[in-house]
């Protein structure tokens, strides 16, 4: 029996089996030690963050613009961390007053809690050592503020400063809200889903709900724009299984700002979840900020802390502690219930609001800038 003849030359049969091979066999195996290799890197030199290597030219450059442009006071912004070694080493070589600005903390935050012990301790060093010779230190939240006073001990009260994120209620000019003529009450949540940031509870609290109120099921609706990390979709994805609501759940992937703005103005409610974790009381995310500027509900799931108070004293909606399902159906409940059409009364207190529009953060700012320039001048 004739066999057929081949499409391929015995030469390139070798070359085409010899690229399979690679493909199947040493290039994954190079990717993974790639990938370890990198991952070590990461845990065990590169300390505090990916952005060490940048020290050295970023002291250089900053040195050279101060002395260029008459420079008369240095703010350095984290994370990433290694900015707050930068503006320790210029303050050294420059003599100017430094500003240290955390909008993330660097030791003790949420979303570091990978970070082993030893590396930990040593961080915490690092960042007493670099603190130490700061003029100014501001944090985004009163609890923030106080872990930052209690572990870098020996700078001085005065020093500390809090400047909350916050926004701008022009960005959100002109995006109108939809009629909602469908019955569904629409849940929306932008941003990322990892870590420690989950929010299974709205989930298992819709299904305790409708248990009882079946009649309800219809008109919940619930949607994510942005990643959520595989771990936490599968598990969102078997509570639905569980609960028979993968027809209410809707998963979208990342969409532009824009486009972000007008789905927050045009829900019904306005999801936001709270990371957990050692210093959570002092998180607030800046989601929260783009929301109150949505000018919509906001349905939080948070422990006790900065956020809820703003919630809370803002009257921007309710807030439920992680694990508390029951609590969580109560208000599912109220807001699936309520006059038969998904919109929601809130009452937002502007007066209280006002605080965090970002013009009155820049000009708190302004004050710290020019309290810690006048007293390095006297």
């Amino acid at each position: 029996m004739n066999s057929q003849p081949s499409t391929l030359g015995g030469s390139e049969q070798l070359a085409a089996g010899g690229q399979h091979e690679n493909e199947r066999g040493i290039i994954p195996i190079l990717g993974k030690v790639k990938t370890a290799v990198d991952r070590f890197i990461t845990r065990n030199i590169l300390i505090p963050d990916d952005w060490l290597l940048w020290t050295v030219p970023a002291v250089a450059t900053g040195k050279r613009i101060c002395r260029e442009q008459g420079v008369s006071l240095l703010f350095t912004t984290a994370p990433p961390f290694t900015d707050l070694l930068v503006g320790r080493f210029l303050k050294a070589k420059t003599g100017l007053p430094w500003v240290a600005d955390y909008r993330d903390l660097w030791t003790g935050d949420v979303l570091r809690d990978w970070v082993p012990q030893w590396r930990r301790r040593s961080e915490i060093a690092m960042e007493k050592w670099a603190l130490s010779k700061a003029d100014a230190v501001i944090a985004v939240s009163e609890p923030k503020m106080a872990s930052l006073r209690e572990r870098l001990g020996k700078v001085p009260a005065e020093r500390f400063f809090t400047v909350t994120n916050g926004y701008d209620p022009e960005e959100y000019a002109g995006i109108n809200p939809v009629e909602n003529s469908n019955g569904l009450v629409r849940f929306v949540y932008t941003g990322r889903l990892f870590k420690n940031r989950r929010g299974y509870e709205l989930i298992e609290a819709a299904g305790a709900l409708f248990k009882n109120r079946p009649e309800l099921r219809r008109r919940f609706h619930v949607e994510y724009y942005g990643g959520v990390s595989p771990e936490i979709r599968s598990r969102l994805d078997e509570l639905a299984s569980r609960f028979d609501l993968a027809k209410q759940l809707h998963f979208f992937p990342d969409v532009p700002y824009a486009r972000s703005k007008e789905l927050q103005v045009q829900a019904d409610v306005l999801l936001l979840i709270v990371d957990t974790g050692e210093t959570t009381s002092g998180v607030i995310p800046g989601k929260l900020f783009e929301y109150v500027a949505a000018g919509r509900p906001i349905l939080c799931i948070a422990a006790p802390g900065a956020t809820s108070e703003i919630i809370e004293r803002g009257r921007l909606g309710w807030v439920t502690e992680p694990g508390n399902v029951l609590g969580l159906s109560n208000v599912l409940e109220s807001l699936l219930s309520n006059n038969g059409n998904g919109t929601v009364p809130f009452c937002p207190n502007r007066e209280y609001l006002s605080q965090f529009q970002r013009r009155e953060l820049v000009g708190r700012m302004a004050e710290i800038f020019n309290k810690i320039s006048q007293a390095h001048s006297a």
